[in-house]
């Protein structure tokens, strides 16, 4: 058994360990309604930070997240990774079926994009953002449309894209910034 074929059943082990054996109401009841909220609650933070006068990060953070998009769907259509309901004929699919390919999540690569801007800039919300951005990563896998390679590989991107743009403001502070970042 090559390495590949082994990491490849123990994603598949523990995405049926999450969408089959820690089923209960409450997860069936909360997580399939994060695909479309996830959205809106970045969006109702961009608002917020927007309002508050804090409108150079509502707009870092909206073109955080559309170049995590623009870096994330291509990169998803590149490596084409059936998503598991494609591959698993016992997965519960609790939200309808998603028309891209599952690697790498973008639902927790955006997440954790955004929860790493705001964090740089308001630390006291980090640990709230980041265990929302958790939760959505694990909804995912839940709901039936991602393996957890797929939530990882978005965590690691989203990161790694909320980090770039933090450096790119840095760079550009004289456009974007008034004072430290």
């Amino acid at each position: 058994m090559s390495i590949l074929t082994y990491l490849e059943s123990v994603d598949h082990s523990i995405f049926l360990d999450i969408n089959q054996d820690i089923t209960n109401p409450f997860f069936d009841a909360v997580f399939p309604g994060l695909r479309v909220f996830t959205y809106v609650f970045w969006l109702i933070l961009i608002v917020y930070f927007w309002t508050k006068k804090e409108r150079k990060l509502a707009l870092l953070i909206t073109v955080g997240i559309a170049a995590g998009a623009l870096f994330t769907y291509p990169l998803k259509f590149l490596i084409d990774r059936a998503r598991p309901y494609d591959q698993i004929t016992d997965t519960r699919l609790l939200t309808p079926a998603e028309s891209d390919p599952s690697f790498p999540s973008g639902h927790a690569e955006m997440s954790f994009l955004a929860a790493t801007v705001i964090s740089r800039f308001h630390p006291e919300y980090s640990k709230y953002l980041y265990a929302f951005s958790f939760i959505v990563a694990l909804s995912r896998i839940y709901v039936g449309v991602h393996f957890p390679a797929d939530a990882i590989g978005g965590i690691i991107v989203g990161i790694l894209m909320g980090k770039l743009m933090i450096i790119v403001a840095r760079r550009k502070r004289d456009i974007l910034w008034e004072g430290d970042i």
